[in-house]
């Protein structure tokens, strides 16, 4: 096919060489080769590229051709992180993020908000409190390290803010799930004396 249509531009090339306009060109090629050799209008836009002085029979390549990527490299992406979003994706494949979404539509899946858990205090931890509470009360005993206290101030410090992402999943698969962050932020209180 495509050697036809080369064909057919050496003959257009050949008439526009001639002196020859697109109409007449388009004619003389559809008597010998039947009306649906080539459109009027292929022909108009031939002869304007040779008018530029651009005699090359080639095709150029097109910019918009769909592109090409392995949807095992887009599953393992995704497997090894589920909050890996769309840009990370096409910068790691060198695409365009569109290109991965599209991608993802076709292997079914969809961006789901993570659910959240409870927070429970774990017995260990709550074992670890009670034991640093003790040892402190127990060194205040023995070294009454409380009354030397002459100045103090204090900073609350903002920490591990837990916020709610997005992962990819398949319909009907289990979101991932995150830990329920507190109605209030967490914070410390850091004390300098």
């Amino acid at each position: 096919m495509e050697n036809q249509k080369e064909h057919f531009r050496h003959i257009l090339l050949f008439y526009f060489l001639k002196g020859k306009n697109a109409s007449q060109a388009h004619k003389k090629l559809c008597a010998v080769y039947g009306d649906e050799a080539l459109k009027e209008r292929q022909g108009q836009n031939w002869f304007a590229k040779f008018r530029s002085g651009d005699f090359s029979l080639k095709d150029e390549k097109l910019s918009g051709l769909p592109v090409e990527i392995d949807d095992d490299l887009i599953k393992a992406i995704i497997d090894s992180d589920r909050h890996s979003t769309t840009r990370e994706i096409a910068e790691k494949l060198h695409v365009s993020h569109t290109c991965i979404e599209n991608h993802l539509k076709e292997l079914g899946y969809v961006q789901k908000l993570d659910t959240w858990v409870p927070h429970e205090l774990k017995e260990t931890h709550l074992t670890q409190r009670n034991n640093n509470c003790d040892l402190l009360k127990k060194h205040n005993e023995n070294d009454p390290f409380l009354k030397r206290l002459i100045t103090g101030d204090e900073k609350w410090v903002v920490y591990n803010n837990i916020k709610r992402k997005r992962s990819w999943s398949r319909p009907g698969e289990p979101t991932q799930t995150t830990s329920k962050a507190d109605i209030h932020q967490k914070k410390v209180l850091l004390s300098v004396w």
